[in-house]
């Protein structure tokens, strides 16, 4: 007993000038493996407040995946090394770093629970409005088991190390030599937390949604989504780019506002996984359902959505068409659209979607983008129907009673609402839906498609209905609807295969089809009568981010600035894809072409300045209303 214990003592003191190489190896691999077993210590302890409002099941499958652990402790473990290097102290390494690791999780914990929200990189900038909300009256700040625990380990650890560890390190060289240790690893290892395939190959959803933004960022723990966040944040702007620049492109244009003779109301809807399938020619598909909506499209005026995205991501088509960009961002604040225009102009903002309000995170990137009210299956349409996917035989009728009740208010009404029904996987077994499909066919084939085509004959139906209702209304009123993508058709697209429907992205026809969904624009007698227009036609093959900027010239509107700069650059540059795909003057091809580089450069830094640089606060202060209720 007493050899250990004079050994124990003899690793605390600090070293003599005398001492044997092995005596003083001994001395720095024991501070080094009681500073690093610390920091295991209180990683583990803080990635308890990963899991937010989530139950201890989802901490204990984190220890399932000794990446997502390993991933998640180390950035705790070189903050603590870097402060003992800073410090000299272990007590006070642990104390800081372990702090800075708690005061972190522990905000993310607080968010998570407020607002079903995980604190991201970039919200280290808004900490000062953070502040402020937490401080007001919207949030009650609390102390449960898990923040107690995770403050005990913390403490407990300071006092451990103060005895464990006691005095300060001497010499700049051995305290230097932490301070670089640390930021050697972080920077070593910082490609490894901001590769995506990395990120996306963590399969950690057994019990939470892969598909919920948030929930996806707790199947990762804390620390490393945190830091893996960097990689949305730190959006490179394109090359050459300088806000003055941008600025004088968008001064050559001026707002306007919308004429008093020519204000109607706009009810746009975007269609879950809309195709027609009668385009492509498949034998031994009944495709006479189409006929509906073809006789509706006979009325208006119609194209092509050439969209990012193919069997899911349906917010990057949603959030294209509202807001202008070609491409999506990290929503972490208020961003410019469409849509905070319309309220500057005095119309009626709201929409609705039958689904949870997380999904994609809509809550919260709904009020960013403009939306005073939205509605959600939480609290309302979940008290309408027990369907998984409430049916838009329930959603449309809920549309035409909000336009109605917004006629009370005198205000000129826009709402944009994405329906659910048609969500895909399709059910591979029977489900009772019309046989469509030929006995040619798989199974499975016929049962998806059967399943897919008797719900969008459904939706189409009600769609009908509610421009019944439309026409017969003495309101101008002009309807929005298109697709988001093609729907999932099998694994690895093995229905689209079978039925023989080339979707190659490799080819040009095939690009299009792959990527393509169909756009319909269309206006009672009442809004044909105040525009002086039929609203009918063949439009062009469009990015989501111009639909807009269609519907604004059926209109006859000129819109904000931003807009009417992107109009021009529609009739050169109509399809801009994220896929290194561009229809320019009218040819499908990989590349800007010499001579239209200079345009696109022009294309690039207005989009680049209209979605960094926030331009409707006026209209914010002005309406003193929070941007979600």
């Amino acid at each position: 007993m007493d050899k250990f214990t004079n050994c124990f003592f003899f690793l605390k003191k600090e070293p003599d000038q005398g001492w044997p190489i092995w005596k003083y190896g001994l001395y720095l691999f024991y501070r080094a493996a009681i500073l690093l077993c610390a920091g295991l210590c209180m990683g583990l302890a803080v990635l308890v407040l990963a899991i937010g409002p989530f139950t201890k099941e989802i901490a204990v499958s984190y220890l399932q995946y000794w990446e997502l652990v390993v991933l998640n402790i180390v950035p705790v473990m070189l903050l603590i090394l870097l402060f003992y290097g800073i410090t000299g102290r272990a007590y006070a390494a642990f104390l800081i770093g372990g702090g800075i690791a708690f005061g972190l999780s522990l905000g993310n914990y607080y968010k998570l629970q407020f607002r079903d929200d995980p604190l991201y990189f970039e919200d280290m900038l808004i900490l000062r409005e953070a502040k402020a909300m937490a401080s007001g009256d919207h949030y009650s700040l609390f102390f449960d088991n898990r923040i107690i625990a995770a403050l005990s380990c913390l403490l407990l650890g300071v006092v451990l190390l103060y005895f464990l560890v006691p005095g300060k390190a001497k010499g700049w060289r051995r305290r230097a030599a932490s301070v670089l240790t640390a930021v050697a690893a972080a920077a070593i290892l910082s490609p490894v937390y901001l590769d995506k395939k990395l990120y996306d190959s963590v399969e950690n959803y057994e019990e939470l949604n892969r598909w919920s933004p948030t929930q996806n960022y707790i199947a990762h723990g804390f620390f490393y989504p945190f830091l893996h966040s960097i990689s949305d944040f730190v959006e490179m702007p394109p090359a050459g780019y300088h806000k003055s620049q941008a600025v004088e492109l968008l001064d050559s244009y001026q707002d306007a506002d919308i004429p008093e003779d020519k204000r109607v109301h706009i009810i746009a809807l975007m269609r879950e996984a809309y195709v027609d399938f009668s385009q492509y020619d498949v034998p031994g598909v009944d495709v006479s359902g189409y006929e509906l909506y073809h006789s509706l499209e006979e009325e208006s005026y119609t194209g092509n959505l050439v969209t990012n995205i193919f069997a899911g991501g349906t917010v990057d088509t949603e959030r294209c068409f509202l807001t202008g960009n070609y491409k999506l961002h990290n929503f972490r604040g208020n961003t410019n659209s469409y849509l905070w225009y319309l309220r500057d102009q005095g119309y009626t903002v709201e929409g609705s979607h039958p689904y949870f309000q997380w999904f994609y995170n809509r809550q919260n990137i709904n009020g960013y983008m403009g939306f005073a009210h939205y509605r959600f299956l939480e609290g309302d349409f979940e008290k309408r129907t027990q369907a998984t996917y409430p049916e838009d035989s329930i959603l449309l009728p809920e549309i035409y009673s909000d336009f109605q009740k917004n006629k009370q208010t005198g205000k000129p009404y826009f709402s944009f609402s994405v329906n659910v029904q048609s969500h895909g996987p399709y059910a591979t077994w029977d489900t009772g839906s019309p046989e469509y499909l030929s006995q040619d066919y798989s199974l499975e084939c016929r049962n998806a498609m059967n399943y897919y085509l008797h719900t969008i004959f459904q939706t189409d139906a009600e769609l009908a209905k509610l421009m019944d209702k439309l026409r017969a209304d003495p309101e101008p009123v002009v309807l929005v609807t298109f697709g988001d993508h093609l729907p999932w058709m099998g694994d690895g697209n093995a229905f689209y295969q079978e039925m023989g429907i080339d979707i190659d992205p490799g080819s040009d026809d095939g690009f299009l089809r792959y990527y393509s969904t169909r756009y319909l624009i269309w206006a009672n007698d009442a809004a044909r009568a105040v525009l002086g227009s039929d609203v009918r036609g063949e439009g062009p093959d469009i990015s989501p981010c111009y639909l807009m900027n269609l519907v604004f010239r059926q209109l006859g509107w000129e819109g904000p600035a931003f807009l009417q700069a992107m109009d021009g650059m529609m009739d050169v540059f109509p399809v801009v894809t994220t896929n290194d795909r561009y229809v320019v003057d009218g040819a499908l091809v990989n590349e800007i072409p010499p001579q239209r580089e200079a345009l696109f450069r022009d294309f690039l830094y207005l989009q680049q300045y209209w979605r960094t640089e926030f331009l409707f606060h006026d209209t914010l202060q002005a309406e003193q209303e929070p941007a979600l209720p």
